[in-house]
């Protein structure tokens, strides 16, 4: 359905709107410039109207290359398409605006080709612990490299601070933005430990409709681990509707 809300948040319309701004703020400084009547003024507006444009141009190729990326990975699940993006992103990205992006980026593209030792080295950086919403992201990816190497008391560990800094609040607001889905944590979590109640309460608070492609093909595997435990035939249903959406991720192609 046709929205006002849409049209204005619409890639091609906001696109629309920075060329629009771009083309005035390039007029007006060259209109400012022409009016003065000292050469040295002219030259200090031209150099300012020059600085601004360079990073406004590069801001928007910037988030455009990110976008790129991120559409590689989560909507055609192509980690590898989505890692060459990346990489122009981090060569162009001289004002550093895409680092914290692109390590919690990393950890999606090494989680999805299933590459836990590259994972492992990657949240060792100390970055990681830097702010609330990126020690969710250490804790999230310790929790699932817990549950691959098998090691429950660990995987227990990170739940209980992944739960916890869900519920913690600061000044009427979370602590940490829910990046990842609490109830699919959960469901994994209960998965692991077979306590089947918890782990199809957990798949059931999710809607798939809100979901991505990507978060849909690690959905439909759980779910597909819940069935084949429960010794339901829709085992086979879930990992059909899995590889249909992302055959080549780890997850999908080694599933058990």
């Amino acid at each position: 359905m046709f929205t006002l809300r849409k049209l204005i948040l619409g890639d091609k319309m906001r696109i629309f709107m920075m060329i629009v701004l771009f083309v005035v703020f390039v007029f007006f400084s060259t209109k400012f410039a022409l009016e003065q009547t000292e050469w040295i003024n002219r030259i200090m507006i031209i150099i300012i109207a020059v600085f601004f444009s360079f990073f406004f141009l590069l801001s928007e190729i910037l988030k455009f290359i990110y976008k790129q990326a991120t559409k590689r990975l989560v909507l055609d699940c192509n980690p590898e398409a989505a890692l060459e993006i990346a990489a122009k992103l981090k060569k162009y990205d001289i004002i550093k605006g895409y680092k914290h992006p692109l390590l919690i980026f990393y950890t999606l593209v090494y989680m999805d080709q299933g590459d836990y030792e590259s994972l492992e080295k990657h949240i060792s950086n100390p970055q990681f612990q830097t702010s609330a919403n990126l020690k969710l992201v250490y804790n999230f990816n310790q929790f699932y490299l817990s549950l691959y190497h098998q090691d429950f008391e660990k995987a227990t560990e990170y739940f209980r601070l992944i739960t916890t800094a869900y519920k913690v609040k600061t000044k009427r607001r979370y602590a940490v933005k829910p990046i990842y889905s609490l109830s699919q944590i959960s469901a994994d979590y209960y998965l692991y430990k077979q306590n089947m109640t918890k782990a199809e309460d957990g798949l059931r608070n999710i809607d798939p409709n809100y979901l991505n492609p990507r978060e849909k093909s690690y959905y439909y595997i759980s779910y597909a681990r819940f069935c084949k435990l429960k010794g339901l035939q829709k085992e086979a249903v879930y990992l059909k509707d899995a590889q249909e959406i992302a055959p080549n991720l780890a997850h999908v192609k080694n599933y058990q």
